[in-house]
């Protein structure tokens, strides 16, 4: 048994007080998990604006266990690229059915069981090699089982795989969905659906959740009100860019005159998007990386040092 070469291995690089510790995000700079939703009418950039999230986000959904769960009636060929260039981090789902979204979230249940079995596998050892006769017979026989005893074993390589801060983080995306029951419903199974969302940042989901739609009031109104970000491109309809007012106030001042003065840089900057986040920290930016700060009943646009990934 090589047990003690590796000791100090592992006791430097297990961490098992606290609680989990999630990064920051890249476009947000706080570690809370997304649950966006994306407005605009057709072709107006929705499905590329979330590719390139997902984009700016690599190292916490494309990367080690993370995982995207891209689900849509109409396969985008950003979205096919995206499949071919990270195929073992991205899964693709044609319709928004229960059935769907319960595969979803079964693979997201065993895929975290499997990382707090490894997780505690290497808190025990670390108990074992600090004092043999600190675990039980059953604890024992859990590091059999995990194969942490084995001559061969690959230390360097078994630490480096594993995450010691979180578990693995996931991605769901729905994208031109918006016609289905789970969205737009209000019954049994749309229930269901919005029962998970609301504890889509909870164990055992750990999840991000973007909603994509060119329909923003046909999305049930309690997803709506859960969101803490919202990407919006120039829309048509003015009763939608009411309501959205309405329920995002607070990022203007209760002041609808910065709201209109946000709308009109759409009118300039073609493609462009407000991005309202209202979470921890408090944002309205034009696209990703320009700031929309209203003072003294004017607007003004600030660069700030976040710019994700562009598709070519």
């Amino acid at each position: 048994m090589k047990l003690k070469k590796v000791g100090n291995i592992l006791n430097k690089a297990v961490k098992t007080k606290g609680s989990y510790t999630f990064p920051k995000a890249v476009l947000t700079n706080e570690a809370s998990f997304y649950m966006g939703l994306i407005c605009g009418s057709r072709n107006a950039g929705k499905t590329t604006t979330a590719v390139n999230i997902i984009l700016a986000e690599k190292s916490t959904m494309l990367t080690g266990d993370n995982h995207v769960y891209w689900v849509s009636s109409s396969k985008d060929p950003k979205v096919v690229a995206l499949l071919d260039a990270y195929d073992s981090n991205v899964s693709y789902y044609d319709e928004l059915t229960k059935r769907n979204i319960e595969d979803v979230v079964a693979d997201i249940t065993d895929r975290n069981h499997a990382w707090k079995e490894e997780h505690f596998s290497f808190e025990l050892m670390e108990r074992y090699l600090k004092d043999e006769h600190s675990i039980s017979e059953e604890e024992h026989d859990v590091l059999v089982d995990s194969g942490l005893f084995e001559e061969d074993m690959d230390w360097d390589e078994r630490i480096k795989k594993h995450n010691f801060h979180h578990p693995p983080i996931s991605t769901l995306i729905v994208d031109d969905s918006v016609g289905s029951e789970l969205i737009s419903g209000t019954g049994r199974d749309a229930k269901w659906f919005l029962k998970l969302l609301l504890r889509h940042r909870h164990d055992p989901l750990h999840m991000n959740v973007f909603i994509l739609t060119q329909h923003y009031k046909m999305v049930n109104r309690a997803i709506r009100a859960n969101c803490n970000n919202i990407l919006l491109f120039k829309l048509l309809n003015q009763s939608i860019m009411e309501t959205i007012y309405e329920e995002f106030s607070p990022l203007f001042k209760h002041n609808k005159k910065y709201y209109m003065q946000a709308l009109e840089l759409l009118e300039k900057h073609p493609h462009s998007f407000l991005n309202l986040f209202y979470d921890k920290t408090k944002f309205v930016r034009l696209n990703f990386d320009k700031a929309i700060i209203f003072d003294d009943d004017s607007v003004k646009v600030k660069d700030v040092a976040v710019l994700p990934p562009t598709e070519k």
